[in-house]
């Protein structure tokens, strides 16, 4: 991490909710200027965060001026070890604080409206909101307190901004979205773009193979396009990553629970909605009408199928591909998803496959063996 401005070991601690060792305290006014976060990096005039046990064998030779070590290694230290240590807690909680602390500044906006922003005259800017160069808001939209807009931001018609908001450049906000407070949307993400809805006149073949008649129609089929003007709901304390996409609904609103978080190029088709304070970690791709409970986590490529339920406090592992309704309480894996149980079951008997075929080859050779001695003492006999 960069130089930082000069802070104490006791102020550092206070930040992270430390608690200093005896040399510590005996230095609490020892100036911090730098902190490494890896031990492999650090310099002899760092504070340096060390959360990974694998470097306490040697840590006598990490170069540091002081130490923050979570509390359970108390008893884990060599032997002559003689540094200053701030004793912490939650080790990815004591990251946060840190780079809160010493992370330095990003480019931030001033309160008021950049020249060059198009603002249709229907609509209400909050007095401290920032609007920065290039922005365009359409009729009838507001924009809340201490909400940022960066630059190329396009916010369509009838939208909604809350409170104390970050929307960064290049973000596309389409007509009817609805954005509650402390929402944060990171660069190039679209909310509210049409769903992918289409229907033929006759029944097309793909509704034909979902009941079992693969009878096709050879001839081209014409997709109409289905309007979406269900619009989008974001609740509260909401993250989106950059590049993701949140469809419109078709007649009722897709919604994103309050304080659910979601990585970078996430796919949410119209209709569905996703619960509170859900994890949905990136290339995850949920299909339309897909309802969540809260709390749900989804690793990296985790696909969802159209109109299933998910229940509460599920956690589906990366890749994963859900095809149906999941219970509450559950952790399932796999491609097509089954309960994590299930599936290692099938795993291990899966490794140990080879195995037994190479005893069955031994044992099926055993037996050709003894099959071709008696057939020899049968024809000696005749």
């Amino acid at each position: 991490m960069p130089k930082v401005t000069s802070k104490t070991l006791k102020q550092v601690a206070e930040i992270i909710g430390g608690v200093l060792n005896e040399i510590a305290c005996a230095n609490e006014g020892l100036f911090i200027d730098s902190i490494a976060v890896s031990p492999v990096t650090s310099e002899s005039e760092d504070l340096v965060f060390v959360y990974d046990q694998k470097y306490l064998k040697n840590i006598q030779t990490v170069k540091a001026k002081a130490f923050i070590l979570p509390h359970e290694v108390r008893d884990k230290l060599p032997q002559g070890f003689k540094m200053p240590v701030i004793w912490a807690q939650r080790p990815r909680l004591v990251m946060k604080k840190l780079l809160e602390a010493f992370g330095g500044t990003k480019y931030s906006l001033k309160s008021g409206i950049h020249l060059s922003a198009v603002i249709d005259s229907s609509s209400k800017i909050a007095k401290n909101a920032a609007i920065d160069a290039n922005v365009f808001i359409g009729p009838d939209s507001s924009v809340g307190e201490n909400t940022k807009i960066y630059p190329n931001v396009f916010i369509g018609s009838n939208v909604s901004i809350g409170n104390n908001c970050i929307i960064y450049p290049n973000c596309s906000l389409m007509d009817r979205v609805k954005i509650g407070n402390n929402v944060i949307i990171h660069s190039s993400t679209v909310i509210g773009s049409d769903g992918y809805g289409y229907v033929t006149e006759e029944e097309s073949n793909f509704e034909k193979a979902k009941r079992g008649d693969f009878n096709f129609n050879l001839d081209r089929q014409v997709q109409h396009k289905i309007p979406s003007a269900g619009g989008v709901i974001i609740e509260d304390d909401v993250e989106i990553g950059a590049n993701s996409c949140v469809d419109s609904g078709t007649i009722g609103p897709t919604i994103i629970g309050a304080g659910t978080k979601i990585d970078n190029l996430v796919q949410i088709a119209h209709n569905c909605k996703i619960g509170r304070d859900c994890l949905i970690v990136g290339q995850v791709g949920f299909a339309g009408s897909v309802v969540t409970g809260d709390r749900i986590v989804a690793g990296g490529q985790v696909g969802f199928a159209d109109n299933i339920n998910v229940g509460n406090d599920v956690i589906f592992t990366a890749k994963s591909g859900i095809h149906g309704n999941i219970p509450s309480n559950s952790v399932y894996t796999g491609m097509p998803a089954v309960p994590y149980q299930e599936h290692f079951k099938k795993e291990r008997a899966m490794r140990r496959l080879p195995g037994k075929f190479e005893k069955m080859e031994e044992q099926v050779k055993t037996l050709e063996e003894k099959i071709n001695e008696l057939e020899s003492k049968l024809k000696t006999r005749v």
